[in-house]
């Protein structure tokens, strides 16, 4: 791998890193290029943190700034050892990442050109660690269990500590499994020399794999991504409803997602629906609340789908979030404008701009500003269909609020596997690295009230213990066992 840091960068890195710009304090420089450039950036990091997170001020400044200091020890520690990309990544990876927070994240652009593998991937499934390879490896198919002795679990947490990942987490496991045998010359993390694979020890034999195949191969073993949203038939008298997505981004995207809610009145009488949120990376809560009425009519979806409404959104006020927040609003064209859930409660942000004129740190939205109200009576459920919920570990962000949703209406199952994770924060405010390599996002604001709490996944109630990328798999599984168990059941089995 041969990623340098530009020699015209290093006078400033060095300035960056002996003036204190950003307010860290420093014993001594480092010598280094790569851990003088990994100083530089976590200065920065720092700084953005400091000066536009809502975790920095609110709700506990004093606990959160404990936190970041003892978060940027490490870091000071451990950048002493850094004299490469690989060891860079991975310091500045657990400086953030130890934050639990996905939307505080580190988004680097440098890529290597080449790893070392021993040919092939470790993949989370079932809660077994399987080996996959899309080249037909010996192994391929077999468990893994030990790796040097140490439990893959142990291999797995020591991974995602450094890949912004919390461990201990099925979804964690699922992203930081393949990373176990992808060597890129850490200095924090080792790569094994053997593993009990299929009940029996295997020297793994390590060779050069071009990044861009390591990564095509984890993908396609690990995210479902399709970014489609339609409904096609199911069954006899089913329909799988494709939601990839809760945040389009293009006009073909949003004329799509329109379309499916509109067609949604129409699948009532289906004899099952299944909601396919697998690979949703979220988006505004309008768009599947739109989904949710049209599907159910507006006052059943008033009485359940609450979950929502009992959050106060407190924001940091500050006039670069200003400014981001109507750049956002500037780029909703009627396609990609989300249906309307409600009143909305500032929508030219000029009680924002009043709190931030009159020097207050946050801006609070109350506990149901949209004033959505509470339907009168209890009303008849218009859906006759069996409503299954499958998810993946790529279910993040508002996708997980619709499953928090969608968990309040009666007979509604998830299925599949559990879904990602996500704090009380949100909405993301990017800015890019002095080094040039990549962004820090950081969020700006956070939900007072959520009954979830702060990274707890929602687990599924029939688990799917396969590949849930494989769509056919995962269709013969649901008709065979889900679907063919209950059919048993009803026929007094």
């Amino acid at each position: 791998m041969n990623i340098t840091p530009s020699m015209k960068l290093l006078p400033t890195l060095l300035a960056f890193s002996l003036s204190g710009v950003y307010g860290a304090a420093q014993a001594a420089p480092p010598q280094h290029p790569w851990a003088a450039m990994t100083q530089a950036d976590a200065d920065f990091v720092t700084d953005w943190i400091e000066r536009q997170s809502i975790t920095a001020i609110y709700p506990d400044k004093q606990a959160f700034a404990a936190q970041l200091a003892a978060a940027r020890r490490v870091l000071d520690a451990e950048s002493l050892r850094v004299s490469s990309y690989a060891g860079y990544r991975h310091a500045l990876g657990r400086f953030v990442g130890s934050l639990q927070d996905l939307h505080l994240r580190l988004n680097l652009s440098l890529v290597p050109a080449t790893y070392e593998w021993p040919g092939f991937q470790l993949v989370y499934r079932g809660g077994r660690y399987l080996a996959v390879s899309s080249q037909g490896h010996p192994l391929a198919g077999q468990e893994a269990t030990h790796c040097d002795g140490r439990p893959l679990a142990d291999w797995v947490s020591q991974v995602a500590t450094y890949e912004q990942l919390i461990p201990g987490l099925e979804s964690s496991g699922n992203w930081a499994g393949p990373l176990v045998l992808r060597d890129g010359g850490s200095p924090f993390v080792p790569r094994p020399r053997s593993c009990t694979i299929g009940g029996r020890d295997v020297v793994l034999q390590w060779q050069p794999v071009a990044a861009s195949k390591l990564a095509a191969d984890r993908s396609a073993a690990t995210v479902f991504r399709d970014r489609v949203a339609a409904a096609t038939p199911f069954g006899a008298d089913g329909a799988w409803v494709r939601l990839g997505f809760f945040a389009p981004q293009t006009q073909a995207e949003g004329k799509a997602l329109k379309q499916l809610i509109a067609e949604a009145p129409s699948l009532r009488d289906k004899s099952v629906l299944v909601l396919d949120v697998r690979g949703n990376g979220g988006g505004p809560y309008e768009w599947f609340m739109g989904f949710l009425r049209a599907l159910y009519g507006t006052n059943y979806a008033d009485v359940h789908a609450r979950s929502r409404l009992g959050i106060a959104h407190v924001s940091r006020a500050t006039p670069e979030i200003l400014a981001y927040f109507k750049s956002i609003r500037a780029t909703e064209t009627d396609a990609l404008a989300p249906p309307p859930d409600g009143t909305p409660f500032d929508p030219d942000y000029v009680k924002y701009e009043r709190a931030l004129a009159s020097g207050q740190a946050v801006f609070v939205t109350p506990k149901n500003a949209r004033a959505v109200p509470l339907p009168k009576g209890t009303p008849v459920n218009p859906v006759k269909a069996r409503v299954l919920v499958l998810t993946d570990y790529n279910c993040g962000s508002a996708c997980i609020v619709f499953v928090d949703e969608m968990k309040r209406f009666p007979g509604v199952e998830q299925i599949g596997v559990e879904t990602g994770i996500d704090s009380r924060t949100g909405t993301s405010f990017s800015a890019p690295l002095p080094s040039g390599n990549g962004t820090i996002d950081v969020p700006v604001v956070t939900r007072d009230g959520r009954e979830r709490g702060d990274n707890i996944p929602h687990r599924p109630e029939r688990l799917f213990t396969g590949n849930i990328t494989d769509t056919a798999a995962v269709q013969a599984w649901i008709r065979d066992e889900v679907l063919g168990e209950k059919g048993q059941a009803r026929a007094g089995r």
